[in-house]
């Protein structure tokens, strides 16, 4: 993860509350709220106000553009948990008048540490017509570290809020925002949806697995499914360069990537930059040794170290017998989120990336000085098993049983991008094998579960690369769970940042997007799904 985007998240526990309101009075009826009664919470108070010619500032990547003019009555609720010594604050805005509201309620997660970003998501769905809700969990708002709630005065985890920021916050946010909106309108919202990416896409699928008649529709973007075993090996990539001796720079790893999008590329009969067909892709990084670049004015030969970390960190990590432990990036996806590097005094050396290492520091070891750069193949592995034996039961949401949200009438949607430098994209179609599994060969999942993968898209479509990234997937959500049309396909777009523009089409999995042979290359029209 860049540094730009690092200091970004860190600003937005600050910035969440820097917005431009002009009060006049909209609604006679923001005010007196009863409180809302929420099963093994207590709810300590509930305050609102009117927020007319509202303007909340962009602050990307989480909001790219300042919100204008939204006309919202603000609900703000306190509750706690028996026993927990907790505090957690859920914020609901309503579009001022039914004539404003669409109907629909909608839950906004959060990522990285952060259990939701407040107005700087609540405003655009507001703004759409949306009862908008989110919550902090009772956490501190850092986005960039637990070290604030994380552990006890005595050392121990705080397993209440490690439970808030897993899953009771999902539940209790959305049975508030349905009772303060039934009280608001003097009617129930019609449909309840869902929409987060990362770890916001975890909270979905706690959502489907545990609440299962929370949501009708339920958007997961690039979601942190199995915590517990993805995070930690978030850190192989920095065991590959530590036992190789080597580290390479960010100028050597992007050397690496373009070369492998570059042989790849074209498997799919376009020139864009992007590999569309990963399957096909088998770019051996050995065969970069002796080639030069130029890095930042500098000569720079590829070397074999550098061949051989790329190729583990491909690999993923393994087990002590040579199987796979957990997946490897995919060719294609940036090298140097994972495999970062930083100066010191002169030397280059690893720089685990944040929600990783403080996963380990904070809650496996619950020792926030263990020395996590220090990490070799074999305590990897250890804390791998050590991760899943403590915290699966609690964080992870990959149980394929989704029998009652099946039975509920949800829809869920998943996206997630091939070229991911986070979460790994195999982690996605993992589960939906497991559901598939879990329901029988015979059953047809689609009815109610589809995914679909972006290629060359990294993390949640934050811009790295030159993917297109989704445009219409809470639109395609809704005509399904509305209007019982199943999406088929979900249009995309590069962004404006990147080097060439072009539409796509994202295909049902497994389905992939294929040139019909003639037309437009640029635009998604001239692309059909078929099979691999």
């Amino acid at each position: 993860m860049s540094t730009r985007f690092m200091t970004v998240l860190g600003g937005l526990s600050v910035l969440a509350a820097m917005v431009i309101a002009h009060p006049t009075s909209l609604s006679q009826h923001c005010s007196n709220f009863p409180r809302p009664e929420i099963a093994g919470a207590s709810v300590l108070s509930i305050s609102s106000a009117e927020l007319n010619n509202h303007t909340v500032a962009a602050f990307p990547p989480i909001l790219n553009q300042d919100v204008v003019g939204i006309n919202v009555c603000e609900v703000n609720v306190t509750l706690s948990h028996p026993n927990a010594n907790d505090t957690v604050h859920v914020q609901i805005w309503l579009p001022a008048s039914k004539s404003e509201w669409n109907g629909r309620l909608i839950s906004l997660g959060g990522s990285a540490w952060a259990a939701g970003h407040g107005p700087l998501t609540l405003a655009p769905y507001a703004a759409k017509g949306f009862a908008a809700i989110s919550t902090d969990a009772g956490l501190d708002g850092n986005l960039l570290s637990p070290a604030g709630w994380a552990l006890k005065d005595d050392g121990m985890v705080n397993t209440e809020l490690l439970t808030n920021f897993a899953s009771r916050s999902v539940h209790e946010m959305v049975v508030a925002g349905k009772q303060l909106a039934a009280s608001y309108y003097q009617k129930p919202a019609a449909f309840s949806y869902w929409e987060g990416c990362s770890t916001g896409g975890r909270q979905g699928l706690v959502a489907a697995q545990q609440y299962p008649g929370d949501f009708d529709g339920i958007l997961a973007g690039a979601p942190a499914i199995y915590w517990t075993k993805y995070v930690v090996s978030e850190l192989w990539p920095q065991v590959a360069m530590r036992e190789a001796g080597y580290y390479p720079s960010a100028c050597e790893f992007q050397a690496a990537r373009t070369a492998a999008v570059a042989a790849c590329d074209e498997l799919d009969g376009v020139k864009d930059g992007v590999i569309s067909d990963l399957a096909k892709c088998s770019f051996n990084p050995f065969s970069l040794v002796g080639k030069k670049i130029n890095c930042n004015g500098n000569e720079v030969v590829l070397s074999k170290q550098l061949a051989s970390v790329v190729d583990k960190i491909w690999q993923g990590p393994k087990t002590s017998s040579g199987s796979p432990l957990w997946y490897g990036l995919n060719i294609g996806a940036p090298l140097d989120s994972l495999a970062a590097t930083l100066d010191a005094n002169g030397t280059r050396v690893g720089d685990p990336f944040f929600v990783a290492r403080d996963w380990v520091r904070y809650f496996v070891k619950a020792d926030p000085e263990f020395a996590v750069q220090d990490i070799d193949s074999a305590s990897l592995r250890n804390i791998f098993a050590e991760s899943v034996a403590k915290f699966s039961d609690i964080i992870d949401s990959s149980s394929p049983d989704l029998a009652g949200f099946r039975r509920a009438g949800g829809k869920l949607l998943i996206w997630h991008g091939e070229a991911d430098n986070l979460i790994f994209t195999q982690d996605s179609i993992r589960y939906r094998d497991d559901v598939q599994k879990h329901l029988g060969n015979g059953y047809d999942i689609d009815q109610f579960f589809r995914l679909f993968l972006a290629p060359g898209v990294d993390h949640c479509g934050l811009g790295s690369i030159d993917g297109a990234v989704p445009t219409n997937s809470l639109e395609s959500l809704v005509n399904w769970v509305e209007n019982g049309k199943a999406p088929q396909e979900i249009a995309a777009a590069s962004l404006p940042t990147a080097a060439s523009h072009f539409t796509r089409k994202l295909c049902q999995y497994p389905l992939v997007a294929k040139y019909d042979g003639k037309g437009d290359q640029t635009i998604a029209a001239s692309y059909r799904c078929v099979r691999r």
